[in-house]
């Protein structure tokens, strides 16, 4: 009747108590051990195959330690001081407690993140650093079918770890401290497996009978106003409004983007793309309110803030490039038709220009009534130098125009159908007149342009100015050289009636 008590008390006696449950360090000295250590980090109220503790205890290599507490506490325990001092010191950690559910909602907003971020805020703190150790998250689920997603698990590691690195003012990245490993524990079975694992990764560390004192003294030394915890939440935060944000305004931006790509422009897009940009920040700013107050999490959030600023600016400048060069196009084109059209009204040269220079000017001020909406001054997107350049290729469109294929196809087409008109009857006659057109082309940028016209009888003479020598435009249509100065066209008009 008495081997059982005696087996009960040897059994308690060997878990060695080094911080007793109101944080208090009740053992300097860690007890003589044979291999390396393990820190077991549980989660306080939470039913776990791992054995839990809510003091910090060492038994066989294994340091058993409360993680943090999401509850508003002062404890040092529950701030998960105990736990970042027995990590730190271990070849090993693994971390209980971690439920499907919590994985699903993100461990940065669960209980485990604040464990892990004094975690990994002792370990950049480290004046040493040792080699990479194991990090087991040992996820406990009823059913060994769960899907574990263990991707997801490290990619949330590592916006922790970052996190925590920007509050403490550190450089290094989470696979230079710790190897993930995320496993799923459904039995006694497995809970047996992932500390045999863990043991064999601790093996080949070596442990300082005061290394857990000076850690966990070192730790509690750390003034509270540099607990990085909030901090790192904060940018959590930070990083979680910068998605908020980007997805708010990815259906307005998807649907202009599909409107564009059907070669039709945004109505307003102007006044819209300034509304996003404003409503976009204004929501970051209003989710990272209390992030602005904290250090480094202030700096980081305005670092969050530029990029979400330069990555809605950028989609929204591309989308102007794409409506601006569309509005060209469609400005040239309806010129064009518009040139053709007046082709067989003007039956004299010098009034064909002339009335093709009141359909540039038209053109051209359409064109700036549309850019004119397109406009978002907030981000320096003006209409100024589009305008500009659209007036020379309009120029360059009239000047070019009695040369392009279109007109000469509908001056034959008038020709063929003025021929196969059926004449009355008369006396023969020849009637012969010369048309001389010149073209002047001094230097410039086309600044300049105008036409003149004489008329004697049956014979005319139209002359025109344009200084558009120097105009790149023009010289790229000339295969890199300037054009002439003077391009004479005589015609010679012969009316042969038999």
């Amino acid at each position: 009747g008495l081997i059982l008590p005696l087996l009960v008390a040897s059994a308690s006696a060997a878990a060695t108590t080094l911080v007793d449950s109101s944080g208090t360090l009740t053992k300097s000295l860690l007890p003589s051990t044979d291999g390396g250590i393990v820190a077991l980090l549980s989660s306080p109220g939470t039913p776990s195959l791992f054995p839990s503790s809510s003091t910090v205890n060492i038994e066989d290599n294994i340091i058993s330690s409360p993680g943090a507490s999401l509850e508003e506490s002062t404890g040092l325990l529950a701030r998960g001081i105990g736990a970042a001092a027995a990590g730190s010191i271990a070849g090993a950690v693994i971390l209980t407690g971690v439920t499907l559910a919590d994985v699903e909602v993100g461990l940065d907003s669960t209980r485990h993140g604040r464990t892990l971020a004094e975690l990994f805020a002792s370990a950049l703190r480290s004046e040493k650093k040792e080699g990479v150790k194991a990090l087991i998250i040992a996820v406990q689920s009823d059913s060994p079918d769960g899907s574990l997603g263990a991707d997801d698990i490290e990619e949330v590691l590592e916006d922790i770890f970052d996190s925590v690195a920007a509050a403490v003012g550190a450089d290094g990245e989470l696979g230079d401290y710790f190897s993930v490993q995320s496993t799923l524990v459904t039995s006694a079975d497995d809970v047996a497996k992932v500390l045999s694992s863990a043991k064999s990764a601790a093996k080949s560390s070596e442990t300082l009978p005061t290394a857990f004192s000076d850690m966990y003294q070192r730790i509690t030394s750390v003034a509270d106003d540099a607990d990085p915890t909030p901090v790192a939440e904060a940018i959590l935060a930070c990083n979680d409004a910068y998605s908020r944000a980007s997805r708010t305004s990815r259906a307005k931006i998807a649907s202009w983007k599909h409107r564009v790509s059907r070669n039709l422009l945004v109505p307003r897009y102007g006044a819209g793309a300034d509304a996003l940009l404003r409503r976009t920040l204004d929501l970051f700013d209003r989710d990272t309110m209390a992030a602005a107050g904290l250090p480094r999490a202030g700096e980081q959030r305005l670092v969050i803030r530029k990029k979400l600023q330069e990555r809605t600016e950028g989609i929204l400048k591309r989308l102007y490039d794409d409506q601006m060069a569309l509005l060209e196009k469609n400005t040239l084109k309806k010129f064009q038709r518009t040139l053709l059209g007046r082709m067989g009204k003007d039956a004299d040269p010098s009034q064909f220009y002339e009335s093709n220079a009141e359909a540039l000017q038209t053109a051209a001020f359409a064109f700036e009534s549309s850019a004119s909406s397109l406009e978002v001054p907030s981000i320096s997107l003006s209409k100024s130098k589009a305008v500009q350049d659209m007036e020379g290729k309009l120029n360059n469109a009239l000047m070019t125009f009695p040369d392009s294929p279109a007109a000469k196809i509908k001056s034959l087409q008038r020709v063929q159908k003025t021929v196969s008109k059926k004449k009355q009857p008369t006396e023969g006659s020849i009637d012969v007149a010369l048309d001389l057109v010149a073209m002047i082309r001094p230097d410039g940028f086309g600044n300049l342009q105008g036409f003149a016209g004489y008329q004697l009888g049956p014979h005319s003479v139209t002359v025109g100015v344009h200084n558009d020598a120097d105009d790149p435009g023009v010289i790229s249509q000339f295969g890199g050289v300037r054009p002439p100065f003077l391009r004479v066209q005589p015609k010679l008009k012969l009316d042969v009636e038999l």
